[in-house]
Order: structure tokens, then C-alpha cells, then sequence
């Protein structure tokens, strides 16, 4: 069922309204001079907002066994919509990045859709821009139907959004096609399925190579030999 479309409407007017005001303030543009500004106002910004949205909409946290608050929990905030509770995902950085952000755990999301907990995973994204006056952009959409824009990495196990082609996307009125949620969800199970492939593929490739180097190793004496090393003053 997702979130509804006058909710996901709220959601932005609300972010766009507090963010016009806030950028200007001095706190605001401290946070994003200096060194790597993106990391320094990340979490500034993801409070900020979520607490906008719980005073504004019907939300809850998620809990762990005690009753408080889940770290690393799959939403920053799980707003009430379409008789369920919905994930979001409050994601901050500066615009003309052209990266490839971490944006949630594969096998997470995986698992919390095989459960039957959720049927849509939505990030609000929130650019900012401080070349000259500092300016801000919100996006908010379902992950499960921006597939075509992410990349995965087995190792750390991560999903990656491609922020250059997933922009130039949003920007030029792509609408990604709607389906069920097994069609969606297939997808990414296929792209999890190669990563833990190629990242086997990978490992045992390593062990063998490691193996080699070992077995020419306990081959010889053990002396240290510093002949291939450069070093400089």
C-alpha cells in the first residue's frame, strides 16, 4: 500500500518549508564550511527532519525488546499511512555529487520484505547547494520502484545509490514503472544473488593466492630480504 500521495505531498511541502527557512541561518552554514561539509551536517539534518515529521504526521520509532528506540533501525521515522507504518530513510548531501552513497543493509531490506513488514522502502533525500546563496532540493521515493539506480556490493553488503544517473533521472520526469511487490523485490534478490556470487568468486580467488604465497614461504628459510622495498628520506 506504501504511503498515499496527499502524505507523500505533506512530506515534502513540510521538509521544503522548514529547510527554506533554516539554510539561512548562521548554525546552518557553519555546519557546511570548512572540511567535508556533506558529512558534518548529515545528521543535523536528519534530526532536524525527523523531528519535523513526527510533530507534523503520525509516526512512530521502532522498537528493540526493551521498548526503546531500535538502532539501526530500517526508518529514521515510520510515518502512518494506508493502515500500516511506513520506513523513511533521511538522507543529506551537497548537489553536483556524482558518488555512490551507502543507502541500507541488502540483506535488511530483504529480510523485513520476505516477512511481510513492510512493502516499500522510501528515502528523502535532501540536497543542499552553497556555491552562493545556499539552496536545498527534497526527493522522496520508494527505493522498490528506483532499482534501475542503485548498485550492491556484497562485501560490506550495502546498497548503493548512483547519484549521477539517478538524478538526471528524477530531473528529467522519469516515472519508474509500477508493478507488484514480487516483481520489485525480485530484482533486487537477483542483484543480491550475483553479489554473493562474485564476492565467493572473489574470496576464493584470494584464499588461493594467499595459499600459493604461503606454500612458496614455508618452503625456504625465513630471512628478511628488503631488496624489492624503495624507501626515501
Amino acid at each position: 500500500m506504501s504511503l498515499d500521495h496527499a502524505i507523500q505531498t505533506k512530506i515534502v511541502q513540510l521538509t521544503n518549508e522548514h529547510w527554506v527557512t533554516h539554510v539561512q541561518g548562521a548554525a546552518f552554514a557553519e555546519l557546511i564550511s570548512g572540511k567535508e561539509p556533506g558529512h558534518r551536517m548529515a545528521d543535523y539534518v536528519d534530526d532536524q527532519t525527523t523531528s519535523l515529521l513526527k510533530v507534523s504526521l503520525d509516526t512512530r520509532y521502532e522498537a528493540d525488546k526493551r521498548g526503546g528506540p531500535k538502532k539501526r533501525s530500517m526508518g529514521d521515522v515510520w510515518v502512518y499511512s494506508n493502515n500500516m507504518f511506513n520506513p523513511i530513510n533521511v538522507k543529506a548531501g551537497l548537489q553536483r555529487m556524482s558518488g555512490q552513497p551507502n543507502l541500507v543493509s541488502m540483506q535488511k531490506l530483504l529480510d523485513y520484505v520476505f516477512k511481510a513488514w513492510i512493502d516499500s522502502y522510501y528515502l528523502l533525500i535532501i540536497k543542499f547547494d552553497h556555491r552562493e546563496v545556499i539552496t536545498h532540493k527534497a526527493y522522496l521515493v520508494d527505493l522498490l520502484d528506483w532499482t534501475d539506480f542503485i548498485t550492491y556490493d556484497a562485501g560490506p553488503g550495502q546498497i548503493m545509490l548512483r547519484e549521477n544517473d539517478f538524478y538526471n533521472a528524477f530531473e528529467d520526469g522519469h516515472t519508474p514503472p509500477k508493478g507488484p511487490i514480487a516483481s520489485k523485490v525480485e530484482s533486487l534478490f537477483t542483484r543480491f544473488e550475483e553479489g554473493v556470487r562474485s564476492l565467493f568468486t572473489n574470496r576464493q580467488q584470494r584464499l588461493e593466492r594467499q595459499r600459493k604465497l604461503f606454500g612458496s614461504f614455508a618452503k625456504k628459510p625465513f630471512a628478511v630480504d628488503q631488496s624489492e622495498m624503495r624507501f626515501v628520506p
